[in-house]
């Protein structure tokens, strides 16, 4: 027993302050998970996983010296191996609850599609493949793991994600996260790889508003199915969007495509001064928000101008927290570490959304989210710095910059087969 004690204290850091042992264990109580006390429980086991991923999703080895060595890493393995995905996505489901996100009146969000990578095994190639664009190819490329996320842009919580196939069009995934991370009101801000006919009547449906951006092709023009009804104003419209005669590939099920209403009333917006790929200063923008007065034509383009704020989360995902490649060579434990790094990743929103209100400033996105993911890692005994220590960045303006790589890295060919095992010398 005391053995066992010396072990929980040793994973209690600042990430219990925020993810105390009796959440996991109300967890796994919740979901009928049965378990005997050992040194790798499930409350030690999050903790110490949650805690390899702050550090810049360090090696298992590491969690294993955050443990005090009384373990080896397959043991860390084992246990990971033994959390029920239930209980992983109740304890995700608890930290965005205490995020705010159940917070009383309709929110904004923002829905974005990125990918990360997977170990090069057979069960995952067979589980996430590669991108159709890349069939044609002769690389062997990694398995991609792509992902449709729903960030809420007040307090850049991860509400909800689902992950599929890479092969697979990130629009239709969208019912995939819409009953989990929205409600009645709510209003979602995409772009426009998400604007589709089925999607617009999937959200009018839910009760929840639109703001997305139009491709060029979409546009309302004479002698298509989108017709202008009525001037709004400058730039500002009432159209009227048809049913397109045949059904999307990859969308709704025929029965479900025929139910669907045969029009849509719609707005469309023209909004100057968005920088975006391939336009010249001026973005057209669609939205369900007909009425004028109450939602102006600034309030869309200031929502839209905000959506690119969920880039710089996937970017914290992907580059601060250093989670674009997968550890995990099976597509179970694929699952359960995709679920660790969400809990990960919102324990360190939950630092930034405290250490704002200690310090009274209004945009939590301000604290540095570098510095937020360190500060749970530190020891309790040794960490002698409260949330007020964590660093608040200047409001800056956001500046345009290309997507150009200025580091060319090695001259090394790319991988066009791949290689076979080499037998070992002896």
């Amino acid at each position: 027993m005391a053995t066992l004690t010396r072990a929980a204290q040793r994973v209690k850091s600042n990430v219990t302050q925020f993810l105390p042992g009796h959440v996991i264990r109300d967890a796994a109580a919740a979901v009928g998970h049965e378990y005997r006390r050992r040194k790798l429980g499930p409350v030690e086991s999050v903790l110490l996983l949650v805690l390899q991923l702050l550090s810049a999703n360090a090696a298992l080895a590491h969690a294993r010296a955050l443990g005090g060595y009384g373990f080896t890493v397959s043991a860390l393995c084992q246990a990971r191996a033994r959390l029920p995905l239930a209980l992983l996505r109740r304890v995700l489901d608890r930290l965005v609850a205490r995020g705010g996100a159940s917070r009383p009146g309709p929110r904004v969000v923002l829905v974005d599609a990125f990918n990360g990578y997977a170990p090069d095994t057979p069960g995952l190639r067979r589980r996430y493949r590669r991108p159709g664009q890349q069939r044609s190819r002769r690389r062997a490329d990694y398995p991609q793991v792509r992902a449709v996320a729903v960030f809420d842009l007040a307090s850049g919580m991860l509400l909800a994600r689902h992950h599929f196939a890479a092969d697979r069009h990130e629009s239709p995934q969208l019912r995939h996260v819409l009953a989990a991370a929205t409600r009645p009101g709510d209003v979602v801000v995409f772009d426009r790889g998400f604007v589709s006919y089925a999607n617009l009547c999937l959200l009018r449906a839910a009760g929840v508003h639109v703001v997305a951006r139009l491709a060029r092709g979409l546009l309302a023009r004479r002698g298509t199915g989108r017709t202008r009804v009525a001037r709004l104003g400058k730039g500002d419209a009432l159209v009227r969007r048809g049913k397109p005669a045949r059904r999307p590939p990859g969308g709704p099920a025929p029965r479900a495509w025929a139910a669907l209403p045969g029009e849509l009333a719609l707005r469309q917006v023209a909004v100057a001064g968005v920088r975006a790929r391939r336009c010249r200063g001026v973005v057209t923008l669609v939205t369900d928000l007909t009425d004028p007065a109450a939602h102006p034509a600034a309030t869309v383009a200031g929502w839209y101008r905000r959506r690119w704020e969920v880039e710089t989360d996937v970017r914290h995902l992907k580059a601060t927290m250093n989670l674009e490649f997968l550890r995990a060579r099976t597509p179970a434990n694929v699952e359960r570490e995709l679920l660790l790094r969400a809990i990960a990743y919102n324990l360190v929103r939950l630092a930034m959304l405290r250490s704002a209100e200690l310090r009274g400033v209004e945009d939590p996105g301000r604290v540095s989210f570098a510095d937020a993911c360190r500060w749970p890692t530190l020891r309790r005994a040794a960490a002698g710095a409260s949330l007020l220590a964590l660093m608040v960045n200047p409001a800056r303006a956001r500046t345009s910059r290309p997507r150009k790589l200025k580091y060319r890295g090695k001259n090394y060919g790319v991988l066009s087969m791949r290689s076979a095992p080499q037998s070992r010398v002896t």
